[in-house]
């Protein structure tokens, strides 16, 4: 590999997660790409960066699986011989209202937006022998009240803030932990026109997000040198409402 930075994202093989390995791939990173169950949407991004001359292998885990988290790890040293970043994309957000939650639901939905995360910063960190960065995917809700039906995904969300506070404590000063909290980004299709102007108006910046806003903050996280437990908001300001 030579001086290539080997970097695994997750959740990769769409929507903001196939943005971030694209950018990744065009600064010469060589990538591990995870997806959970998108093998056409992760082989076609592949083959596209691989045309343009970039290292890619894909590999299908679902982080619901305790043990998928040392497998990715291990995949990275395996095809790579080492792990320089680490960005946690994948999640889950399911719209369900509250005194409908099942413990299935529940349960699953930690699986995916806090134990993963967790156990793959376990793991990058046993593996980033030489120093690394670590980014995980926040989001605004993690921060806001007010949504009666997706209190599992908020509560993982803030959950997942504590956790990227203390794992920087835990494995400074070898590797830097931080988070990116994205606003509207990418509307869900069931998202009512009227639903999304609402939202914007507590938006200073009044547009939604770009996968670009995302990345482009990433990108400043992982080459910020000096920069660790922190939690930026890429939301247009709608941070300040609160």
């Amino acid at each position: 590999m030579s001086g290539r930075r080997v970097t695994l994202v997750t959740g990769g093989a769409r929507r903001v997660g196939a943005a971030i390995v694209r950018g990744c791939a065009a600064r010469g990173d060589a990538i591990i790409l995870h997806h959970g169950s998108s093998p056409a949407d992760a082989d076609a991004l592949a083959a596209e960066l691989r045309s343009g001359g970039a290292s890619v292998h894909v590999v299908q885990a679902d982080l619901a699986d305790g043990n998928s988290p040392d497998l990715l790890i291990e995949t990275a040293l395996q095809v790579f011989g080492r792990l320089d970043v680490l960005v946690s994309s994948a999640s889950v957000m399911r719209r369900v209202k509250f005194g409908t939650v099942t413990a299935a639901q529940w349960d699953d939905t930690a699986a995916i937006n806090l134990r993963a995360p967790f156990l793959l910063m376990q793991a990058a960190a046993r593996a980033m022998t030489n120093g690394g960065v670590m980014i995980q995917l926040s989001d605004h809700l993690a921060f806001e009240t007010g949504f009666a039906h997706l209190i599992p995904h908020q509560v993982t969300k803030a959950a997942l803030t504590q956790l990227v506070e203390t794992v920087a404590v835990a494995v400074a000063p070898r590797i830097r932990v931080n988070a990116v909290a994205p606003g509207l980004v990418l509307a869900p299709p069931d998202m009512s026109p009227t639903a999304r102007e609402a939202f914007l108006r507590d938006v200073p910046l009044a547009r939604e997000g770009t996968p670009d806003d995302i990345v482009a903050a990433i990108m400043y996280l992982i080459d910020a040198p000096y920069v660790t437990g922190v939690v930026l908001p890429v939301d247009g300001g709608r941070h300040l409402r609160r």
